[in-house]
């Protein structure tokens, strides 16, 4: 794997209830670009708890907002983001390509 450094951000916005992340990625002395990521939880579906009350489940999930990496490194980068948010609990991170339809990671 390129070794480059990353370093995190964070950040929180109380009326969206969510939190931000801003990642920023240098090899060396070169800064080789930079992410936001938005994290919020999703309410998707249904679930049943001891009672058998159907309640809101609420899924973690990170919003990337800006990917601007050279491209060699991009790869890379997204690894080290994804590994961060897995550590953190977020298993799903959602990215638009050029036509705006999502890509899930």
């Amino acid at each position: 794997m390129i070794d480059i450094n990353m370093k995190v951000q964070p950040s929180f916005y109380d009326d969206e209830c969510a939190i931000v992340f801003s990642f920023y990625f240098d090899k060396a002395t070169r800064k080789i670009g930079e992410a936001v990521v938005y994290t919020c939880e999703k309410s998707e579906e249904k679930d049943c708890n001891q009672d058998h009350i159907d309640t809101d489940v609420q899924e973690k999930v990170a919003y990337i907002k800006k990917f601007s990496i050279v491209d060699e490194y991009q790869a890379t980068s997204m690894k080290k983001i994804q590994h961060f948010l897995n550590v953190i609990g977020i298993k799903k991170c959602v990215r638009h390509n050029l036509q705006g339809n999502e890509i899930t990671s």
